[in-house]
């Protein structure tokens, strides 16, 4: 109850004075609030990524909506708490924004499905202004209206307006580290958001029955009860796919996928992948796990193989480990650098991986090649988060760092996505800068004809900084091929593409990674056909994406 305090002067003014209780439970929502804010935000990039991805332009949805939603509701619950005052819905504001926080991940897949054919940037854009925003509005609405409640006259208004945004703002440092290394990681995207929205309605709640608001208390539960059961009905999974394994990690959302069926002569297949936001990273069959059934990592190993058994190689990216474990079987010895530590799990449990058969360490590439003493004979960079692939290691200054760690007969190879051997100029601008930055610090690096034509498809680009002489090593058998009985590599699979011309496109430096803007079509094309892939191939049969 609030109680009327006189101040005697020459004028007399009229304050009221907010019981400490009440001012304690606000500050906490404040910080509550603040917490909720950064952890919605969190799961709003998250929810996208398995189907939308994680470029620029999802990033660039996912800030700039949180944004929209913050100022809108900064606004509104400035006009809501003078209208308002007492008879404040600040507690019901609270529960609805919990409860559009628990239902977001749950019906966003509906609405990503409905928005696929309009492309990454707008499909996006209209997906998270659908599922985020309104979470995150209500929440703007809270500290303009904590503020009005606390505030007792106009000269305390700054102070008061300061301390619940500082409050609000170490809520969300807390809850940002908090989501992002034990919550999202651990519970899941579904799970996170379920929490966050149950803590918010426990303090709406209190709120309600501290201030006696007993119909907004029925209301607030009635919708409650009506929504959240409602999205979580699960429809039945195709029986012949089955998720192993689903987890939020560091690069995204891991999912390891079984698919049965029939191969052309009738034969029962199945067969496993390993998805990094919706996007095939390891590709086999069961029994034969980490044997890949794709062509690109046989490949690349065949073509690290032109150097001898016992050379020390680096593998920047681990994925299932198709490729490390062919490197090991060719005698190398094996440094493996990988930045999300739970694939080492996944590539142990369901891939077939030896974890004693090489040295893995977990950490950012550039960092380790920054900071290691070794030197290699053979590196093979196979680095993508989804479909990104990281720009920092493409400069000047990375490259610069790798040769430090390269032997000068060393050979570096690289697995790329995009097209050279195109008359479209901005189809090859990424791969062109690619060998251009190489080329520019003495690399003489070549790129290898796609054997596909999309332009999404694998492009093998090698090369070597100093003496190694590659296409004499290549005139050799390869050692590969007495290992893999069903292929057989050579020469003429490794012809470097000529014609082109690196031409103007732009050398990349750490103050102007440009890779993903420069392979944007490629990014493009490459989420595209795998939207297709989620939608027909996972959704639409009953799999989760997260």
């Amino acid at each position: 109850m609030e109680r009327k305090l006189n101040i005697k002067s020459s004028t007399s003014v009229q304050v009221d004075v907010l019981p400490q209780s009440q001012r304690k439970l606000l500050l906490i929502i404040s910080f509550v609030e603040g917490a909720a804010v950064m952890i919605i935000e969190l799961l709003g990039a998250k929810i996208v990524a398995p189907f939308y991805g994680t470029s620029m332009y999802v990033w660039a949805s996912v800030l700039g909506i949180t944004l929209i939603a913050l100022s809108g509701g900064y606004f509104v619950g400035g006009r809501v708490s003078n209208k308002y005052k007492d008879k404040s819905p600040l507690f019901a504001i609270l529960a609805l924004g919990a409860i559009l926080a628990i239902i977001a991940p749950r019906i966003a897949p509906t609405i990503m499905m409905a928005t696929a054919d309009l492309g990454v940037r707008i499909g996006s854009l209209i997906s998270v202004s659908i599922y985020l925003l309104p979470p995150i509005f209500c929440m703007g609405m809270v500290s303009p209206i904590i503020i009005q409640l606390i505030n007792q006259s106009q000269e305390n208004a700054g102070q008061t307006a300061g301390t619940i945004y500082a409050i609000s703002t170490v809520g969300g440092i807390l809850a940002t580290f908090l989501a992002g290394f034990v919550l999202i990681p651990e519970l899941g995207i579904q799970t996170t958001a379920t929490f966050t929205g149950l803590v918010l309605m426990g303090f709406s709640a209190i709120g309600m029955f501290s201030r006696k608001q007993k119909m907004q208390a029925v209301l607030t539960f009635g919708l409650f009860v009506f929504l959240v059961p409602f999205v979580y009905s699960q429809p039945t999974a195709d029986p012949a796919i089955t998720v192993q394994y689903q987890s939020s990690g560091i690069l995204g959302e891991w999912t390891v996928v079984d698919h049965k069926g029939f191969a052309k002569d009738g034969r029962p297949v199945n067969t496993r992948q390993l998805l990094l936001n919706g996007i095939d990273q390891t590709f086999t069959s069961v029994g034969i796990e980490p044997f890949s059934m794709w062509r690109y990592p046989h490949k690349v190993t065949a073509l690290a193989g032109i150097k001898p058994a016992k050379s020390k190689a680096l593998l920047l990216g681990m994925g299932g480990g198709s490729i490390a474990h062919n490197l090991i079987r060719l005698g190398f010895e094996l440094d493996i650098v990988e930045l999300d530590e739970r694939i080492p799990f996944i590539a142990e449990k369901w891939f077939g991986y030896d974890p004693t058969s090489a040295n893995l360490v977990i950490d950012d590439a550039r960092h380790y090649i920054r900071n290691t003493t070794k030197k290699y004979d053979v590196v093979i960079l196979d680095i993508v988060n989804g479909e990104v692939q990281p720009s920092h290691m493409f400069t000047i200054e990375g490259l610069k760092e790798l040769k430090a760690a390269l032997n000068k007969d060393a050979l570096v190879i690289v697995n790329f996505q995009g097209q050279l051997d195109t008359d479209d100029l901005e189809l090859s601008r990424a791969p062109r800068s690619v060998i251009k930055t190489f080329e520019s610090i003495g690399y003489k690096m070549f790129a290898v004809k796609n054997e596909k034509k999309s332009i999404s498809a694998d492009l093998l680009i090698y090369g070597t900084p100093g003496s190694l002489n590659i296409k004499e090593a290549l005139s050799q058998n390869l050692r590969y091929n007495d290992i893999l009985p069903n292929d057989h590599f050579s020469a003429a699979d490794y012809i470097p593409i000529t014609g082109y011309e690196l031409g103007e496109v732009e050398v990349m430096t750490d103050d102007k990674p440009n890779l993903e803007l420069l392979n944007t079509p490629t990014v493009l094309n490459w989420r595209k056909n795998k939207i297709e892939y989620t939608v027909n191939g996972l959704i639409k049969k009953g799999v989760p994406i997260y």
